[in-house]
């Protein structure tokens, strides 16, 4: 069965008209001859796929990925009761091939990609009977490579105690190899919270280690991204305040260890409706996020800069004028 949360997304989405958050992108002017041009911004979040028709409600893109060698990207896609991983392909020409769904097994969900700057490996979430326990539906952990011709290999069920049973849904990784998951683990808050883990090499398994109350909460954050320095979580959530019905949030690693936050990214990439499904590429240049169910991109370095200036706002007092919102 597909996790709550992603229920729970399409049923608001529902209910919100699309039109309603389209990206009003800022624009820069610049002169050609006697006219002037508006070009957008490069440091604006743009469409990935910006020829595609906008989804509905039922068939949202989401988390998208890109392999090492910078010619493969996958992301999640639903078909209104399922979820599958697709590929799309780049060209010689540097276009995309047209996407195309992973026949990976699964009951109703293989979701959530990522390829992992530590090991090169892609992980993503899957609701596949495990292995010895054939009755289970629940989402786990799984990695899998790519063979020499460029093929898929069989996925691995992370080992250690990261799969718990409960509903594993999202990975992400920083360079040194400590991995940041999404949970519904028997020791939360509630809904689905974020949750870190090293891999013991003498064990050769996954161990899960907890993060500071203040990173989650009794409702759901996920789709969680760690960006490339390793010292912010960016996720979507309910908590308030925020601008639309999700925001895409962030917590801030400290140099004693605690995190600052959650707080708001900005109306940049923040809209009135839903923004969620964050991902990365492999060399941690581009951002990617769904706004509506539609994938965008963002240079990293552009993302940084709404970061700091997000959190400064946090720290100041000014998280709700920062976001536009009036004062309580």
């Amino acid at each position: 069965m597909k996790k709550r949360s992603l229920f729970l997304l399409s049923s608001v989405a529902a209910c919100v008209l699309l039109s309603a958050c389209q990206d009003e992108t800022a624009e820069s002017i610049s002169s050609t001859g006697t006219e002037t041009v508006a070009t957008p911004s490069p440091d604006e979040p743009k469409y990935v796929f910006p020829e595609a028709d906008a989804p509905d409600a039922f068939h949202r893109a989401y988390v998208m990925t890109e392999s090492p060698d910078g010619n493969l990207r996958l992301f999640s896609r639903e078909t209104r009761d399922d979820t599958d991983i697709f590929q799309t392909v780049r060209k010689k020409d540097g276009s995309w091939s047209e996407p195309e769904k992973l026949d990976w097994p699964k009951n109703r969900s293989n979701v959530n990609p990522f390829f992992s700057p530590w090991d090169g490996k892609l992980y993503f979430a899957s609701d596949r009977p495990v292995p010895g326990f054939e009755n289970r539906r629940e989402m786990n952990l799984y990695s899998i490579e790519r063979t020499e011709d460029g093929e898929w290999g069989e996925a691995v069920y992370l080992p250690g105690d990261v799969n718990t049973g409960a509903d594993e849904t999202n990975v992400t990784m920083s360079p040194d190899g400590t991995m940041y998951f999404v949970s519904k683990h028997p020791r939360g808050q509630g809904g689905q919270d974020i949750y870190m883990a090293r891999y013991d090499s003498e064990l050769e398994e996954w161990k899960f280690e907890a993060l500071p109350e203040n990173v989650s909460s009794p409702r759901v954050e996920s789709h969680v991204t760690v960006t490339p320095d390793g010292q912010n979580l960016i996720f979507y959530s309910y908590l308030q305040p925020k601008l639309g019905v999700v925001d895409l949030k962030v917590v801030t690693r400290q140099e004693d260890g605690s995190w600052i936050g959650p707080y708001s990214l900005g109306p940049k990439i923040n809209t009135r409706g839903i923004d969620f499904g964050t991902g990365l590429s492999h060399d941690g240049k581009t951002f990617f996020f769904s706004r509506e169910g539609r994938l965008m991109e963002m240079p990293v370095s552009a993302l940084m800069k709404e970061i700091e200036t997000a959190r400064q706002a946090y720290l100041d007092g000014r998280e709700l004028s920062h976001l536009g919102l009036p004062e309580e």
